[in-house]
């Protein structure tokens, strides 16, 4: 549509013989009356004002809406092709111009791969093609063509809700996979965050200052660090700013960068990992990922403000997806770089736990061109989450050297209402743990070797058969712990130290206070650094555990907390155990576990998984107590820490191997 003219209403679907009645309410807008079910607004905008690209928008009120925008015809795509769109403008003042073209993923040109998070489904403006054909855009790609627009003339892009057909099923289920290597093989990779503010025009000006100043060049993320931890570490920081105040105000913005819906999303990893150019764009701004690494690096290592913000603030929730993003990028192009396979899936599905999806299936799909070989299940939309999540563990579980995905599938808030089996990760779930960062970090490695895969059973998909070696019986459970609340800190503590006579034996009263001040740190400092008795460190630490244990035991009063925020044996154990309950066994094992740990529950090491697994039997039912041989299932609470067992221990005892079924 021209500037001065208006559209023909037939061309938009609305059928013959229907005659608009043009209001002229403004000098600029031709607006029509039309069926409600449509409501179509014709509009002529002036040029200052909007791009002529977009001269009508739609708003989805009824049914005639979703057959007016899906009227186009895509060019086929074999297996191995993909869509890429072209686009022209020829004078400022011109429409855009758009033409599909099917080009071989394996040797394809040059084209640019958009990541960007997809908005509401309301669609306000069409991008029209050479052959009369259009398509709908959202605010998001409306916002993202006119910056492009801007730039250039010319440009070629991969948009996934544009150039895969969203209507058919079966071409998304075979270009998902393909994504992966769409990013990997773009000449860039655009990083959209949408339209600037203030906000974010200040995060790009200290990026910016950050790319032309090398003094000042942050300290690269700590990699191997629990995000959960880290960030706790950080929090109410005591020691003084080291940067100007304008920096710091420039890093406050950083932070709330990452408030953007973008970071949160699970799409975004394996399109940032797999990309190699890769541009951060907001509105007019933009830097190479490299400089928003150290934008990101620089909040960890000078930001002092991160105590002004709750755990669940958008920002701190993107700051937490972020880091682990990018540490997945490194360890990715580490292993491309020495011809190895992908990251496992374990660590992916870990990272999956905090990020969104519009449909969590994708917390699976969505990794398939950067994890590793394992069968796990290829896209496919015609089937329930619930069989995506079981499916998945199987492949894990059935095939490979590791368990460790057992350490995950306990996870979640809502975990109990779940119907998926407790051996298989429900990733509806939301949560922010991250055992298998804490193995990494400590070289934890309870279970030792797999050497038997666990199996489907034979009578039940649902149940699955794994050896294991028992520990012990769990006898008594402490208050969990809560660090923010004094009497409740209090009382775990007075529980804790009424444990001696069970689990100390003939230690002395120092060798059971080191054994109590490690423990409680799972023998990991700040960091995640591994610090234990007698290691370089540890003196400091003791005397830290001395002064915060003779704080709790005379500080009743809830104002007196702030006296001991800066301790540091406080401030790790607030990031590591709160929440989680201590416990004894009937044989002197000292554990810590988290909050759904129950006496009776059951302590087994499993081959094959880095930290021991807390079991709980199931209850027969009446039917089973009949049968001469009942069959005994168990349920799967939690993984758990446990004191002298985190490093294959229990492989050495003499205790035999049991084959149990969890369901």
């Amino acid at each position: 549509m021209s500037r001065g003219t208006s559209s023909s209403v037939s061309d938009l679907g609305l059928g013959p013989g229907y005659t608009p009645t043009p209001q002229n309410n403004c000098t600029n807008r031709h607006h029509y009356i039309l069926p409600k079910e449509a409501k179509i607004i014709l509009a002529l905008a002036p040029t200052n004002h909007s791009s002529p690209l977009f001269r009508f928008w739609l708003r989805p009120d009824g049914p005639a809406f979703s057959q007016i925008i899906m009227n186009i015809a895509y060019p086929p795509l074999s297996r191995d092709d993909i869509r890429i769109l072209d686009v022209s403008i020829n004078g400022e003042d011109s429409e855009p111009i758009c033409n599909f073209r099917v080009v071989p993923l394996e040797n394809p040109p040059d084209y640019t791969a958009v990541s960007y998070c997809w908005d509401n489904s309301t669609d306000i403006a069409r991008i029209k093609f050479q052959n009369g054909d259009s398509l709908p855009l959202s605010q998001t790609l409306l916002d993202l063509f006119n910056s492009l627009k801007e730039r250039t003339s010319k440009f070629t892009v991969w948009i996934d809700a544009i150039c895969i057909n969203q209507e058919d099923t079966t071409e998304k289920e075979f270009q998902v996979p393909l994504m992966g290597k769409i990013y990997s093989r773009s000449k860039e990779v655009l990083v959209w965050l949408g339209n600037s503010d203030d906000i974010t025009k200040n995060a790009f000006r200290f990026m910016k200052q950050e790319e032309n100043d090398v003094e000042t060049r942050p300290e690269p993320l700590v990699r191997s660090s629990s995000f959960y931890d880290k960030f706790r570490s950080l929090y109410r920081k005591v020691s003084q700013p080291s940067r100007q105040e304008n920096d710091e105000y420039g890093l406050e913005s950083m932070l709330l960068l990452l408030q953007r819906p973008w970071f949160q999303r699970v799409w975004v990893i394996q399109e940032v990992v797999a990309g190699g150019n890769i541009q951060v764009i907001c509105g007019e701004d933009c830097v190479d990922l490299s400089h928003f690494s150290d934008g990101v690096s620089a909040i960890w290592n000078s930001f002092t403000g991160l105590g002004r913000y709750e755990d669940d603030h958008p920002a701190i929730l993107g700051f937490w997806c972020v880091t682990r993003m990018l540490g997945i990028r490194e360890e990715y192009q580490n292993k491309v770089n020495r011809g190895e396979s992908g990251v496992c899936y374990e660590t992916l599905l870990q990272a999956a736990y905090h990020c969104q999806a519009t449909r969590t299936c994708d917390k699976v799909f969505a990794f398939h061109g950067i994890a590793d070989s394992r069968p796990v299940p290829k896209a496919n939309y015609r089937i329930t989450e619930e069989q995506v999540f079981v499916e998945t563990a199987e492949a894990l579980l059935c095939n490979g050297d590791s368990l460790d995905l057992l350490a995950l599938s306990w996870m979640g808030y809502m975990r109990q209402h779940s119907s998926i089996p407790t051996w298989a990760p429900d990733l509806r779930c939301h949560a922010y743990d991250e055992p298998l960062v804490l193995c990494d970090s400590a070289g934890w490695d309870a279970g030792g070797r797999l050497n038997t895969p666990p199996k489907i059973d034979a009578e039940s998909p649902r149940r699955l058969r794994l050896q294991v070696k028992q520990l012990d019986t769990i006898d008594v459970i402490c208050p969990p712990f809560a660090s923010w609340v004094v009497e409740k800190q209090r009382a775990a503590v007075k529980s804790i130290l009424a444990l001696r006579s069970r689990l100390a034996g003939n230690l002395s009263r120092e060798a059971w206070m080191d054994r109590l001040a490690e423990s409680l740190i799972m023998g990991l400092d700040i960091d995640d650094s591994p610090l234990r008795v007698g290691m370089p460190g540890w003196d400091e630490h003791r005397r830290q555990f001395n002064e915060w244990l003779q704080w709790v035991q005379s500080n009743s009063r809830q104002k007196n907390l702030h006296k001991i925020e800066s301790n540091m044996h406080h401030r790790i154990i607030r990031t590591r155990i709160d929440t989680m309950k201590t416990f004894a066994s009937s044989r002197g094992f000292f554990g810590i576990g988290p909050e759904p740990t129950m006496e009776g529950d059951v302590v087994y090491a499993v081959p094959g998984c880095r930290v021991p697994l807390v079991l709980r039997p199931d209850p027969l039912t009446a039917d089973e107590e009949m049968r001469s041989l009942p069959v005994q299932t168990w349920t799967l609470v939690s993984w758990c820490y446990v004191d002298g067992s985190m490093f294959g221990e229990a492989m050495d005892q003499e205790r035999p191997f049991e084959e149990l079924l969890l369901r």
